[in-house]
């Protein structure tokens, strides 16, 4: 165990300052990221199979973290299990998590800060995120990939060892690019996510795919075989209050086995103060064709 690594750990308040720390100590390091060598490192002396139902992981730990044991729901593929690992290492790393903590599989999927308990599996989260994705590299080898297409989601999923929604989610928050995800199973969302500068989404959990969408015609293209890029109304898939500017949607999907599917869209950037510039310019328009 290395103290000096240790001491800078400790004086790290954020995932991010946390993963910059671990980083700066492992400057040789590839993806994927040796995840159980590196909790090993840091105080983590068992991994263990979980067997309390309801809970996909958890953390034994005492209130001044020494060490630690993180328990795995058995049966998870790799890719899974490696992203709850290091979810629990985040909780175990970052200071004012305190105590053993059990998780659900929506723990896995947080993101809201209105409560304590949201905002530490939230934290942990982007630890997990960042630790197994770090933002230099990913962001290096989105850009080494070329132009967008959505099975170059799997390819980063390989290259990680992280499953393709945890994958997909990073690509959509480090994208420059104005672009959203959507997964679906038999034409049913699953799981839906925009990046900060796509407009607000229509669909959510539970929703059909919208009609008009391309990925309606995702059956017609073999398996983990993306679709031509389809230019669809922008109405399809983002929610536009009544006359508010729509942007044309640039979709691609891609189908996988049992009635799984995963959407790739893209648009322009979503501009409040451009929007506002739009509404502007009809108004005056509307002027001039009054008079």
């Amino acid at each position: 165990m290395s103290d000096e690594l240790l001491m800078d750990l400790a004086d790290c308040g954020s995932p991010e300052k946390l993963i910059a720390t671990i980083l700066q100590h492992h400057p040789d390091w590839q993806p994927p990221v040796p995840l159980e060598a590196f909790a090993r490192k840091v105080g983590i002396v068992e991994f263990k199979d979980l067997t309390v139902e309801g809970f996909v992981g958890a953390l034994m730990t005492d209130d001044a973290k020494a060490q630690g044991v993180i328990l795995v729901k058995a049966g998870q593929r790799e890719a899974r299990r490696r992203f709850t690992v290091a979810h629990e290492l985040g909780h175990f790393l970052i200071p004012t998590h305190r105590g053993s903590k059990h998780c659900t599989a929506q723990d896995l999927r947080e993101g809201r800060r209105e409560t304590e308990h949201q905002r530490q599996e939230a934290e942990a989260n982007r630890f997990a995120a960042g630790f197994l994705m770090p933002k230099p590299w990913f962001e290096r080898d989105m850009d080494g990939l070329g132009e967008a297409e959505v099975s170059h989601l799997q390819d980063l999923a390989r290259r990680y060892e992280t499953s393709l929604e945890a994958t997909a989610n990073r690509y959509v928050e480090l994208s420059e690019d104005a672009c959203a995800i959507v997964f679906s199973k038999d034409a049913v969302v699953r799981y839906a996510r925009a990046g900060r500068r796509f407009p607000k989404l229509a669909v959510g959990k539970g929703d059909g795919l919208p009609p008009g969408c391309a990925s309606l015609l995702a059956p017609q293209v073999p398996l983990r075989t993306p679709t031509d890029w389809s230019e669809v109304d922008g109405t399809v898939w983002v929610r536009a209050e009544w006359g508010e500017w729509a942007p044309m949607i640039l979709e691609q999907s891609m189908r996988q086995r049992g009635g799984y599917q995963v959407t790739l869209l893209f648009t322009e950037r979503h501009d409040a103060d451009h929007d506002e510039e739009e509404r502007d310019l009809e108004r005056s328009w509307q002027v001039g064709f009054r008079r």
